[in-house]
């Protein structure tokens, strides 16, 4: 009856301490490059944009209206996957707004800031 009881309760606590995950998170910044640049206020909507997606945290730009181009600095917070079940930032995100306000995606650089 005791290790009946014993293994019940080791059962028990390792099954609870196994279901309490603590997430982790990091910060990523993206440096994304586009073009076809016609306004600043195109910017600023797309910068709005992307301020929309989740996990996003700022965004800045810089313009350079005589070759038509932009920087965008995006620094993002996600969680690291530990399951298939958590949700996590797509990429792919950043590109579909650049592609929603009539701009040309161009180049794409990630660099882990924090973990």
């Amino acid at each position: 009856m005791k290790t009946a009881f014993l293994f019940l309760m080791v059962f028990l606590t390792s099954t609870l301490f196994a279901q309490v995950k603590t997430a982790r998170y990091i910060q990523v910044k993206y440096t994304y490059i586009v073009e076809n640049v016609n306004s600043e206020s195109q910017l600023q909507k797309l910068q709005n944009d992307f301020k929309q997606i989740k996990g996003v945290d700022e965004v800045k730009y810089t313009y350079k209206p005589e070759k038509q181009k932009a920087q965008y600095i995006i620094y993002t917070t996600q969680q690291v996957r530990q399951s298939e079940g958590d949700e996590e930032f797509h990429i792919t995100s950043l590109k579909e707004a650049i592609i929603k306000n009539d701009l040309v995606h161009n180049e794409l650089k990630e660099e882990i800031v924090e973990q």
